[in-house]
């Protein structure tokens, strides 16, 4: 496996897309002071996975992105890939070309692809795992680092001679297995805790069914007595709405019975009137004779009598109209006593058909 090409947009102070190709026998890449190797060292260093805006001489990762000059505006994303071939073998493989791409955007979003496809920066580092390629690997060598290594602690030193040796990414599975067995052995135990918990409650969820199936069986029975209550009094009603009927259908008929017979009355009182008018005509009649026998005393002294008969006869006669008219006006007060009793009665009856 080697570096093939390098191609970097926006990264730093490359504002084009510059192409570095790496061919078979490429050893150094030379040139002056301020030309951009170090800015070469810092894009393969970021593509590989570097999280340390420090490590990369800048004070955020933003500033990584291509800041503008006079001359050329500033780019909103900047974008770093790194082509290898010959990979087969090293990385396990089925591909000839492995492209690993880094980018990243002004608001601080990332992103990772893996032969142009969305991937997570871990899988890039299972994937160069000892290849001795990497952010902090020994594939790269910063002036003095050789010099640190060998000032450093045996720790430190031990890494190093791990990832060539081959045997990082087996430390790397069995720290992660590891890790997963602990938190197995933890989910565990909290499985105990819960199973014990989940049996103590066992009992008091049984007393609990047992409550709930008696309301369930309690329930029932009181829906089906409640069921027949409803019927039975439905019946009762139905029974009580039956006898207002038939009450409601005889003060109707009683009703009708009373308006006949204040009809009749009242029939009665209207004849009793034309017959007191009749009276009355008779009583103005009666006068006008007395009147005319008044007329006539002076015409003779022998009628005196027969005219003082004749006046007896009509006061006797007027008496007993005035007492027939007397006993008319008190049938007449009684007739309507009797028609407001039967009014009240009536009002009575229909207030109670509509209480009902």
């Amino acid at each position: 496996m080697y570096l093939k090409s390098l191609e970097i947009l926006g990264f730093k102070s490359f504002a084009s897309k510059t192409v570095l190709n790496f061919d078979r026998g490429v050893t150094v890449i030379v040139g002056p002071n301020g030309c951009g190797k170090s800015n070469v060292l810092d894009a393969v260093r970021w593509v590989l996975g570097e999280q340390s805006a420090k490590a990369l001489r800048g004070g955020e990762m933003a500033d990584v992105i291509f800041s503008g000059t006079d001359s050329r505006a500033a780019l909103g994303m900047a974008e770093v890939s790194m082509i290898f071939a010959d990979c087969e073998k090293d990385l396990g493989v089925a591909w000839n070309e492995v492209t690993i791409t880094r980018r990243v955007y002004r608001d601080g979003q990332g992103e990772y692809f893996l032969n142009k496809t969305p991937c997570r920066l871990r899988d890039i580092h299972q994937l160069f795992m000892d290849t001795g390629v990497g952010r902090s690997a020994y594939s790269i060598m910063e002036q003095g680092k050789i010099d640190q290594i060998l000032s450093s602690r045996p720790e430190d030193r031990r890494a190093i001679f791990e990832e060539a040796a081959g045997i990082t990414k087996f430390k790397a599975q069995r720290r992660e297995a590891l890790r997963k067995l602990e938190a197995t052995e933890a989910n565990l135990l909290r499985l105990t805790d819960v199973i014990r918990e989940v049996k103590r409650q066992i009992g008091s969820l049984q007393r609990q069914a047992a409550k709930a199936r008696r309301y369930q069986a309690l329930h029932s029975d009181l829906r089906i007595l409640d069921t027949h209550f409803s019927q039975h009094l439905y019946k009762e009603l139905e029974a009580q709405r039956g006898e207002v009927a038939e009450k409601s259908r005889q003060l109707h008929s009683n009703q009708e019975l009373r308006e006949r017979d204040v009809q009749e009355q009242e029939a009665a009182v209207a004849e009793q009137r034309r017959e007191l008018e009749l009276l009355e005509e008779k009583l103005v009649m009666a006068r006008q004779g007395v009147n005319e026998l008044h007329n006539r005393i002076t015409q003779g002294e022998s009628r005196i009598g027969f005219n003082n008969e004749r006046l007896a006869e009509f006061q006797a006669l007027n008496e007993r109209h005035e007492a027939d008219i007397t006993a008319s006006e008190a049938r007449l007060c009684l007739q309507q006593e009797q028609i407001e009793q039967a009014d009240h009665e009536l009002g009575a009856i229909q207030e109670g058909i509509g209480a009902q």
